[in-house]
């Protein structure tokens, strides 16, 4: 039987490199379908668990040049890299905790955030806009002391050192080549390997060309040269790549703050003593211990205890509602009034919160007919 999960990836520098990963994927022994949005940095993957697993997936997006951080849910809501529960896996035996192995993803990691080497979002964005600034400051000077600043601009100042236009505007070209310009050459490399051409393979022939036929100019003893053409392209490329990782940023905090309704930390019973564990933790059978003002960490069933819950958050219910022995609790719901212990029902990515997470995640992903 299929199922579906969505992984967070990270590492699409530009909306086109899900494609690279969408057609390596799709090749792949029991991927049956997958759709990659390089704004949220999710891949929603349809495939056969009898054949293949999460974890495999993660390698094979990694294996593209990517980052993979495993199913795309926060680790207090359950295991990153953990399957889908399903069958006696789902409702272990309360008495017998299951060894949970610890994570080795940062926390940037866990949310998706190694497009940059392991940084978060707002470094990304940083990132990238220090990248169009190094890029404009060089073409500005180059611009200045080609032909198109001496003819269309006026510019007549001399050039520095004495050096010959064309030498001095390859000095200047530097930074922007090798250091503002350098995503595109390895999205390039990554696109080509896998077998795809992308807007990173576009790009990183055009600025390569035009800069290496104008190296060539210049090494052979000067003539037309196009290093102004290559960094205003750079430039202009990389202000359009700075204002589309905002917006990404954007949706992901959207979904973050979805996801970090759940508590990261939940109290439980064990016999007549209370213990605090990550909400990761928490099994199905857990007798969960929810004071006045307390989310609830997990879906569950009130054993004991007169309430009410403010479900708001979760289901738009504007007054709360009223909790005795007997009646179901949603996790990320707020305990209002009284003392309540719950028995878990449903954990991890079991939950109700973690369905709507991952509905809307499948949602963003989903693309419309005529862009299959």
């Amino acid at each position: 039987m299929s199922q579906r999960t969505v992984l967070q990836l990270g590492g699409l520098h530009w909306a086109t490199s899900a494609h690279a990963i969408e057609s390596t994927l799709t090749r792949r022994h029991g991927v049956e379908a997958i759709e990659a949005n390089a704004a949220n940095q999710t891949a929603t993957v349809t495939y056969d668990p009898g054949v293949t697993s999460v974890a495999e997936l993660a390698g094979w997006v990694r294996d593209c040049g990517y980052h993979c951080s495993g199913r795309s849910v926060p680790d207090h809501m359950c295991e990153p890299m953990g399957e889908p529960s399903t069958g006696d896996a789902a409702h272990p035996d309360p008495h017998s905790r299951q060894a949970r192995q610890p994570s080795t993803h940062s926390p940037h990691e866990m949310m998706g955030h190694g497009g940059h080497a392991g940084m978060s979002m707002d470094d990304m964005v940083r990132d990238m806009r220090n990248r169009f600034l190094v890029a404009l400051a060089f073409t500005a000077g180059i611009t200045l002391w080609s032909p198109m600043g001496r003819d269309m601009l006026g510019f007549d100042a001399p050039t520095p050192f004495g050096l010959r236009d064309d030498v001095f505007a390859l000095l200047l070209s530097l930074p922007v080549v090798f250091h503002a310009a350098w995503i595109f050459f390895d999205g390039a490399w990554r696109a080509l390997r896998n077998r795809t051409l992308d807007m990173m393979v576009l790009v990183a022939v055009a600025v390569g060309a035009g800069w290496l036929y104008s190296v060539g100019v210049t090494v052979t003893g000067g003539g037309e040269v196009f290093y102004e053409a290559a960094a205003m392209l750079t430039t202009f490329v990389l202000l359009g790549h700075w204002f589309e990782m905002r917006a990404r940023g954007g949706a992901n905090d959207a979904i973050r703050a979805l996801m970090d309704l759940a508590p990261p930390r939940a109290t439980v019973l064990r016999g007549d003593e209370e213990v605090e564990i990550p909400t990761a933790e928490v099994v199905v059978g857990d007798l969960v211990l929810i004071r006045p003002g307390g989310k609830v960490p997990v879906d569950g069933t009130v054993q004991d205890g007169i309430s009410e819950v403010d479900e708001s958050m979760v289901t738009g219910e504007s007054m709360p509602v009223g909790k005795s022995p007997g009646a179901e609790v949603i996790g990320a719901s707020i305990n209002t009034t009284g003392t309540l212990r719950v028995r878990a029902t449903k954990v991890g990515s079991d939950t109700a919160l973690a369905q709507i997470v991952a509905l809307v995640q499948e949602a963003q992903n989903s693309k419309a007919p005529g862009q299959r």
